[in-house]
């Protein structure tokens, strides 16, 4: 379960969308614990918190989550942005 992303976390996605109002924080806190749970089983990390994660992993959750969002009447999303991959592969768990 992620932790509650309805602080900075929502703060930082609704900075990053240029969204003022609270009309969508429902959806955005959704849309970051999507994002949340990918970059955890992406990189095989473990972190009960925000400020547990990285610099670079909390802005690729919070790029993911604006992607889901001015993405969201095209249909479900395939796979992770090269961007956000690219933010998060430094820390993915590579099995030999």
């Amino acid at each position: 379960m992620p932790p509650d992303l309805s602080g900075p976390p929502l703060d930082e996605l609704k900075q990053w969308l240029a969204i003022s109002t609270a009309g969508e924080d429902a959806l955005l806190v959704r849309l970051l614990q999507t994002a949340w749970q990918l970059c955890l089983q992406f990189t095989g990390t473990d972190a009960a918190a925000w400020t547990d994660l990285d610099e670079a992993l909390r802005h690729g959750i919070v790029r993911f989550a604006a992607h889901q969002y001015r993405e969201r009447d095209a249909g479900a999303a395939e796979r992770i942005p090269a961007a956000v991959a690219a933010l998060w592969q430094p820390w993915r768990m590579v099995r030999l």
